[in-house]
């Protein structure tokens, strides 16, 4: 093989005699106009129309094949590489392997990711292909959940990237401490050197590295401190050399919660139109090279505040590209129409975070298939798409594989073709043979796998522990069988503890009390033995917060350690923390009265932040029939009422609707759930009343069942102000760890059976 350089196309150079032999002649181009202009040319035809920014990492191949009863290689003698960019450069050699494998005739068929434009001569003695990506930003965010991915890790995935023409890796991992919770904490030396290598390598291979943090939990949006503080992080991990960063705003409050920001704003977006705008032009202001993106607090059609997103829209520098998930956070598909609808909001065209592959909420689960149910066209109604991969940086290469071909050209895009092109490329020949056992456990919908679902999600339906026992000797059958290959070595280290997760999951659900057996080896979870149980109310009630009038019934005692599901460390007795709580009704309402032992009462908050101080809270389904199932509901209910502080701080109703979808009607809360409270020498007793009208009905009957639980917490005073979370002690009505209650599954809330006359109850109710 030879190679030529030269600093303007030779139009008329002859390809080298001996025709086994190759010559790559590497052009570079100088205007870029007439380069957009012969790209229009070539790939007129193509549905991407051409544009200086794509074809900027584009490039055009000739590729001249010897022809007649001399030539002996199908594979070009010579290749002419045009490009404007080195990208454009990089990008070509990428496709220079499968020219030399691919026939002439196939080029146009057999390449993936498909080329924009395929032209064959008659003769076949000359194929051009005019190639460049249909979206402008591709790549991924390491913005999940979990442990994040190591630096060798990140390393592997940024050569990834550069292999498969993506041009962006966003740093972000949730748990990375000094990217969230530690944020206005500089990076320690040695971490900030391997970021500087990660940047060192982005580079290498044609990526851009963007760090990207999120100061949401706790910074107070109107402190001048907190805004230096961020542009300070910002400035030392500039001197890396990154000239991208993001701002992640995603997963915090959905409203103010600083008294200082409430005195200067009006909402939360106009708060953050104020942050983003300023930072960006900070971020101008020490380089016009540098570039902001925004992760807003609202990022998808599934839950969050419309006039939150047109504000930020209209608001936000209109340069500045703003984040969307889709119409759901992991959604089955996004499609042109709801990002030209999400756009609207946005003012510009949204820039895609694609919750896919990422397993953060399932490690246990592998998401090996391809990426599909993004529309073709896409890429005319956004900026730009990056996946949130898995918590395996090597398993999540598969998919993340066919997202990079998807994004080159999603016309072109086969989702089984392009996965199988990925195992074979990164595996070699045998691998679908050797992975399929893999892929028929993990693959979506319809894999083997998903009786795992069944072990890690509470539901009613019976868990059939054989089935299990079945699916984990395959799993660790075909784990052993790549065991011990060099090249699945990075992959067996990380898939190889799952089965041992698995096996550990299906044991505690096996020895869990709260299960039945069933004759046929399954088991199912014992709904009557968790039962809670209101008793009907004979004649008036005085609501006047007094506990006295519900002792002589039926009560539950929360005063175990069983029952804590938070802080048990923290607990020092019942005379220290307890509760009582007694569940009654009537045709028109549902009564709750609650006694809370609690000498060192600490509630300074209202609204929002009564969370993080003394409260009770009530989590409830207003909808019948119960739900059987995981997901999140607009019937649900996540309530705290706090009694206040019985001095300068009201008590107050606050619902935590931050993830749950849009409701139907608004509510007042305060105004609809009536909350009466007394001080006691022990701590504060209270009757609380949910009118039937709150559930939507006229009326409640004997032998109805509500899914409900209730939960009562004691929060220490934070020595720390910016402490976003609090030492805390939880006690919780349903006596279970196994499948703790989850406001945003419905499944593991307990029933609430309304009946005509006071019962016993397991969950240590006490009788008088």
């Amino acid at each position: 093989m030879a190679l030529r350089f030269s600093d303007h196309v030779e139009q008329n150079a002859r390809p080298l005699r001996d025709t086994g032999s190759l010559l790559i002649q590497l052009d570079s181009v100088a205007d870029a106009s007439a380069f957009l202009a012969e790209f229009k040319r070539e790939a007129g035809n193509s549905e991407v129309e051409p544009t200086a920014e794509l074809t900027n990492e584009g490039y055009i191949l000739r590729c001249s094949y010897a022809r007649g009863p001399a030539a002996r290689s199908p594979a070009p003698n010579r290749i002419r590489i045009a490009a404007v960019s080195a990208a454009g450069l990089h990008n070509a050699l990428l496709r220079i392997p499968d020219l030399l494998t691919t026939a002439a005739e196939s080029l146009s068929t057999d390449l993936i990711p498909r080329p924009q434009s395929v032209r064959v001569q008659e003769n076949g003695a000359e194929v051009v292909i005019a190639d460049y990506p249909s979206f402008p930003i591709r790549g991924i965010v390491e913005g999940f959940y979990g442990p994040p991915w190591s630096h060798a890790d990140r390393l592997d995935v940024l050569r990834f990237e550069g292999q498969h023409g993506m041009n962006i890796y966003i740093y972000g991992p949730k748990d990375d401490p000094y990217h969230r919770k530690l944020w206005r904490e500089p990076y320690p030396p040695e971490q900030l050197k391997r970021m500087g290598e990660l940047a060192d390598t982005a580079r290498e291979n044609f990526v851009d590295l963007s760090f990207a943090i999120s100061p949401g939990l706790s910074m107070i949006y109107s402190s001048e401190a907190d805004f230096q503080t961020l542009a300070h992080k910002l400035e030392s991990v500039a001197q890396l050399g990154i000239s991208n960063f993001a701002l992640f705003l995603d997963d915090v409050p959905q409203d103010l919660v600083h008294p200082e920001d409430k005195a200067r704003f009006q909402t939360l977006a106009e708060a953050h139109v104020q942050l983003i705008n300023r930072l960006y032009d900070h971020l101008k202001s020490l380089s016009p090279k540098n570039h902001l993106t925004v992760c807003p607090t609202t990022y998808t059609n599934e839950w969050g505040n419309r006039d939150y997103i047109r504000e930020l829209g209209a608001g936000v520098n209109s340069k500045i590209p703003l984040d969307w998930t889709g119409a759901e956070v992991i959604p089955r598909s996004i499609t042109v129409a709801q990002a030209q609808e999400w756009g609207d909001y946005l003012r510009r065209k949204p820039l895609v975070w694609d919750n896919y592959p990422a397993n953060d909420g399932d490690p246990w689960w592998l998401n090996l298939d391809p990426l599909r149910g993004r529309d073709a066209g896409l890429f005319a109604a956004t900026q730009g798409l990056f996946s949130n991969p898995m918590n395996q940086a090597h398993a999540t290469l598969i998919s993340l594989q066919t997202v990079s071909d998807y994004l080159w050209n999603p016309r072109a895009y086969d989702p089984e073709k392009s996965r199988m092109h990925a195992l074979v490329s990164q595996y070699g020949e045998d691998a679908p043979i050797l992975l399929a056992p893999l892929l028929r456990i993990f693959t979506a919908d319809r894999g083997d796998g998903l009786i795992f679902r069944s072990i890690f999600q509470e539901s009613w339906t019976p868990v059939d522990v054989p089935a299990v026992e079945s699916q984990l000797s395959r799993l660790s059958a075909s784990i052993a069988v790549l065991r011990g290959q060099r090249r699945f070595e990075k992959l067996v280290s990380e898939i190889s503890p799952l089965p041992d997760i698995l096996r550990d999951q299906l044991a505690r659900v096996r020895a869990d009390a709260a299960f039945k057996h069933l004759p046929d080896g399954k088991i199912q979870w014992d709904r009557e033995g968790d039962l809670l149980k209101a008793s009907r109310v004979s004649g008036s009630l005085v609501l006047d917060g007094d506990f006295s009038k519900w002792e002589p019934g039926t009560w539950y005692a929360l005063n175990t350690n069983s029952q804590i599901v938070d802080g048990q460390d923290l607990w020092k007795g019942p005379f220290r923390f307890s509760a009582r709580v007694a569940l009654a009704w009537d045709e028109e309402n549902l009564y709750l009265g609650v006694d809370v032992t609690d000498p060192e009462l600490y509630q300074p908050f209202s609204g929002r932040g009564v969370q993080n101080g003394d409260a009770f809270r009530l989590i409830l389904d207003a909808v019948l029939p119960i739900a059987t199932g995981p997901g999140r509901l607009i019937s649900v209910f996540d309530l705290y009422l706090s009694p206040g502080n019985f001095a300068d701080v009201k008590p107050s109703v606050y619902c935590n609707e931050d993830f749950f979808p849009l409701r139907s009607r608004p509510h007042d809360y305060n105004q609809e759930i009536h909350a009466t409270w007394k001080k006691t020498a022990a701590g504060f007793s209270g009757d609380v009343v949910v009118p039937a009208a709150f559930f939507a009905r006229q009326k409640f009957a004997p032998g109805e069942e509500i899914g409900l639980s209730f939960e009562a917490q004691k929060v220490f005073p934070p020595k720390d102000p910016f402490e976003e979370d609090p030492a805390r002690i939880v006690f919780s009505s349903k006596e279970e760890t196994l499948f703790p209650v989850e406001s945003q599954s419905p499944a593991t809330f307990q029933r609430m059976k309304l009946v005509d006359s006071p019962s016993g109850s397991r969950l240590g109710s006490q009788v008088f």
